[in-house]
């Protein structure tokens, strides 16, 4: 069973995580929200699978969204693969065959070959979303794990559409693309994709870009260009991409560090929460997103002179990037990734 107590104190920080700080939410508030995101978890736990590739090496996750079956994942895990694995939570296992597949939405489907009937979740309505809505990551980071159920991860929308994709703070990790973000109705409006700058800052592709193909999918077509797709790593991961380990505050204006993750480039450089980047890489910087373009067009090694202001002092200093795969080594084996 999953540790309730770590949703708990994972909503004792809400008010810190919404758009409008001056609001506060009262203690049975606290209660009714903690009491929504039990019930999504032991709802929908049992649908949210492991997938292992039998052809391309990998396991990644996805959620079972009919009773038949019927699997949603990312398209990058099912990708090079005709059959793949099917892991639940409480160990038993399933072959699956892999249907279609929107590459460029990264959105697929498989099918549970067996017949027979499996828990499922069922689909919500991504457009519904608005930023500060409260959502909940499950998935299998680092792949299925005997020692422990899906761990939930609790966090909010902090972007609605970055190139046709959602963005939220639930942290993830690698293994956990393809598996659903829910919203507090118990609802999947999200299929995980991809990890960006900071493990806490993570596109999910909508729903609703899935049900738009959807007949397309089941029909096994597939179609489009797998994310990070590279001659000799394809349907894999890009892990080899540049990351800064910051967690930004959409609650305001400028690029203000909400959180500085442990053991990254950011971290090294001496920056910390409530911080402000000014200037990156030579250029202004006045949004998040402008930090994000930067690093996204660096490479792992660059070293880049970064100015921002601590109160009402302006620093400058130097950030080495480094590869995502490296700062999946560096954070990965801690307790906290594998609860």
């Amino acid at each position: 069973m999953i540790a309730f107590l770590r949703l708990l104190c994972a909503l004792l920080v809400f008010t810190s995580c919404i758009a409008k700080p001056a609001q506060a939410f009262t203690v049975d508030q606290m209660k009714e929200m903690e009491a929504k995101v039990k019930k999504v978890v032991a709802v929908n736990m049992p649908a949210v699978v492991s997938l292992i590739g039998e052809k391309v090496p990998g396991a990644g996750s996805g959620v079972v969204v009919a009773a038949d079956g019927l699997i949603l994942t990312a398209g990058h895990v099912t990708h090079g693969n005709d059959t793949m694995i099917v892991v639940f939570p409480d160990g038993k296992q399933a072959k699956c065959k892999v249907l279609g597949a929107d590459y460029t939405r990264d959105v697929g489907l498989a099918k549970i070959i067996e017949p027979g009937r499996y828990p499922f979740a069922e689909l919500g309505d991504s457009d519904n979303l608005e930023t500060t809505t409260i959502v909940i990551a499950l998935g299998h980071p680092g792949g299925y794990d005997v020692r422990r159920t899906p761990p939930a991860r609790i966090g909010r929308i902090s972007m609605k559409n970055m190139g046709g994709f959602l963005v939220s703070d639930c942290t993830l990790v690698g293994g956990d693309s393809g598996g659903p973000l829910f919203d507090l109705d118990g609802k999947v409006v999200g299929i995980h994709s991809s990890i960006s700058e900071s493990l806490s800052f993570n596109r999910d592709a909508p729903v609703n870009a899935a049900k738009v193909s959807w007949n397309k999918m089941l029909e096994g077509k597939s179609w489009g260009r797998v994310p990070g797709d590279r001659p000799g790593q394809r349907g894999q991961r890009n892990t080899m991409k540049a990351v800064l380990g910051a967690v930004f505050d959409a609650s305001g204006s400028g690029a203000v560090l909400k959180e500085v993750q442990p053991k990254s480039p950011i971290e090294a450089a001496g920056l910390r929460a409530g911080d402000v980047i000014l200037r990156f890489g030579g250029d202004e910087v006045a949004t998040s997103e402008a930090v994000a373009a930067k690093v996204g067009k660096a490479k792992p090694g660059d070293k880049l002179e970064l100015v921002y202001r601590r109160g009402a002092e302006e620093k400058k200093t130097i950030v080495a990037l480094i590869s995502q795969a490296e700062m999946l080594n560096r954070t990965e084996p801690a307790a906290p990734r594998k609860p």
